[in-house]
């Protein structure tokens, strides 16, 4: 399936979106091509703006301002308005980056989000020897993140007695730390911040109350 519709457009947003927002746009847009929205892929998302700075009060606007574009105007509507934000190298290698990761995030990538990932890097002008690269330092992110999940069988050991794993949401920086959700036996959700130490075999855990935006 091609996307040359969406890339092409000349269609003009309503809303202005911040470099950020525009960001999340892409992702958003990439979850939604094959029609199969999956958590890990929305927890990517909302992770990624956390990660930059914004509050759980802030991603959820951010959420809601852009689901609000694409259900009130077009898919090329919120493309334009993510690009014409997204000037610098930085800003759009991050979105390529993110949209990645988004595509692989289900273990599996569609011919859809396939289709549409490389009409996005054709689209911002990526060069393959970046595209390249970025697609092979996000499947080693998301495998190192792997590496990790095995171990919450593990983890959960150390919890109470019928605490259960809901997901996770990858770390800021590095590739062996993650956030993960974990419902307590009393029904509190609440986050595993884990960090592995030099020495693999030793495991950084800290527990905090999760985000309204989680609940």
């Amino acid at each position: 399936m091609s996307y040359e519709h969406i890339f092409q457009s000349q269609v003009k947003c309503s809303e202005q979106l911040t470099p950020n927002e525009a960001i999340f746009a892409i992702g958003l847009m990439v979850m939604a091509v094959d029609g199969d929205i999956d958590m890990n892929e929305v927890e990517i998302l909302e992770g990624f703006l956390l990660r930059k700075g914004f509050n759980a009060e802030e991603v959820n606007a951010a959420r809601k301002k852009v689901l609000k574009i694409i259900h009130q105007e077009t898919n090329e509507a919120l493309f334009n308005a993510a690009k014409q934000v997204l000037q610098n190298e930085e800003q759009i290698e991050t979105a390529f980056d993110l949209a990645v990761k988004v595509a692989i995030a289900d273990e599996k990538v569609t011919e859809e989000e396939n289709s549409f990932v490389i009409g996005l890097a054709k689209t911002l002008n990526i060069s393959q020897e970046k595209v390249n690269q970025i697609v092979a330092d996000a499947t080693k992110y998301y495998h190192n993140s792997v590496k990790l999940i095995e171990k919450i069988d593990e983890i959960l050991l150390k919890l109470p007695v019928g605490s259960k794993y809901e997901g996770y949401i990858n770390s800021p920086t590095g590739l062996r730390s993650l956030n993960i959700k974990i419902r307590t036996p009393e029904g509190e959700l609440v986050i595993l911040n884990i960090d592995e130490t030099g020495d693999e075999k030793q495991i950084e855990m800290e527990l905090e109350a999760a985000p309204p935006w989680m609940l």
